[in-house]
């Protein structure tokens, strides 16, 4: 009898365990999968350097991999935004995303074009999202919005050009004139030889370390005015640097095939010269 009182006993505790089982179902909706997991690398024109980060020049394109480690979801779907709307464009590869779609790793393509013409070098911050395919539960009538996504950035200064080829020693000839201290011309100078080193910061941007030429050593007494130019394919042009008087100085010119460099400077001062300059 004892053995029957035992059997009854165990038979009621399962279904009361059975009961509370669904009765908890009932009370709570179904668990949502976890988010997805992934990390970006760049290709493309992109220029990544360690200390001075990452850079693009105008027209140019990065191609940006998502390596999707882990999306319990199922890969989705991809959105890019911009801290800077006007620096250019950002395309979804559909061929890489419709490959991996829904599946729970893969890689995800998108491509970045920078504008062709960049008035100045501009901080972008890329974001792109990645979604997974978790579809709402409907729940004794109320919809659950179980979609996931997560984010990542990637960094990147657009600059007018990346172009290279500048840098190096140079002997320096240089015409020109003195200048009246309204922007005019006054006295003139020729065959001014002088030691010129430009020094590249990276490509498409160098540092010259004197924008006179040797006029200031040379003919005032002074010392050297340091300044940056920029390198787009042959053409070079200033960045606006100032002496230490706060005298603005324009430089535009051009780097030859053979190496040598043809340019013409002038401060509002009035002083000025053609220079060109040998590769030592």
């Amino acid at each position: 009898m004892k053995k029957y009182r035992n059997l009854i006993f165990t038979a009621v505790i399962l279904l009361l365990l059975g009961s509370c089982v669904d009765d908890y179902q009932d009370a709570n909706p179904p668990r949502p999968k976890d988010g997805p997991y992934f990390t970006l690398s760049a290709s493309g024109d992109v220029l990544e350097t360690p200390a001075d980060g990452n850079f693009i020049g105008a027209g140019q394109s990065i191609i940006l991999t998502l390596h999707v480690i882990d999306c319990p979801g199922g890969i989705d779907s991809v959105g890019v935004t911009f801290n800077e709307d006007s620096l250019g464009t950002a395309v979804v590869d559909q061929a890489s995303l419709s490959a991996v779609k829904g599946n729970i790793q893969g890689q995800v393509l998108v491509n970045f074009t920078a504008i062709n013409d960049v008035a100045e070098e501009t901080d972008l911050v890329i974001s792109v999202t990645l979604y997974d395919g978790q579809q709402p539960v409907d729940w004794h009538g109320r919809i659950i919005e179980y979609r996931k996504s997560s984010a990542e950035t990637y960094d990147v200064t657009v600059v007018v050009c990346t172009s290279t080829g500048l840098a190096g020693e140079f002997n320096s000839v240089a015409n020109g004139f003195s200048g009246d201290g309204a922007g005019g011309p006054d006295a003139p100078y020729s065959d001014l030889q002088a030691e010129i080193t430009i020094t590249e910061i990276r490509p498409g941007l160098y540092e010259i370390d004197d924008m006179s030429f040797g006029f200031y050593p040379q003919l005032n007494g002074d010392s050297k005015v340091p300044g940056q130019v920029d390198l787009c394919g042959s053409d070079i042009s200033d960045r606006g640097d100032t002496d230490h008087y706060g005298d603005p100085f324009t430089i535009s010119g051009t780097l030859n095939g053979d190496g040598t460099v043809d340019l013409t400077w002038q401060n509002t001062w009035g002083d000025r010269g053609t220079v060109v300059l040998t590769p030592k």
